[in-house]
């Protein structure tokens, strides 16, 4: 078995090949970079709107019937009541 051949690159091979690579290197992180700025501000904008659609719904339940209990604010403690 005979030892493999290697291709020899002369320096203007070489330094083509270090300008590809860095130019993948930095499509790559932009692309990186875009995701990341995609999902915080999709994240973001779905949080606003879950937080207009609690607000809505808890407007309409205040409406809705005097007789009702209070509703339970989402971010306040639930109340502890002990029956005797």
């Amino acid at each position: 078995m005979s030892k493999p051949e290697f291709l020899k690159l002369n320096d203007e091979q070489v330094r083509a090949r270090k300008r590809r690579n860095v130019a993948i290197a930095l499509g790559l992180l932009a692309f990186i970079a875009l995701v990341y700025t995609v999902t915080v501000s999709r994240m973001h904008a779905n949080n606003q709107a879950r937080h207009e659609t609690e607000a809505a719904a808890l407007a309409t339940l205040e409406r809705a019937d005097p007789a009702l209990p209070a509703p339970v604010q989402p971010d306040a403690p639930a109340a502890v009541t002990q029956e005797p």
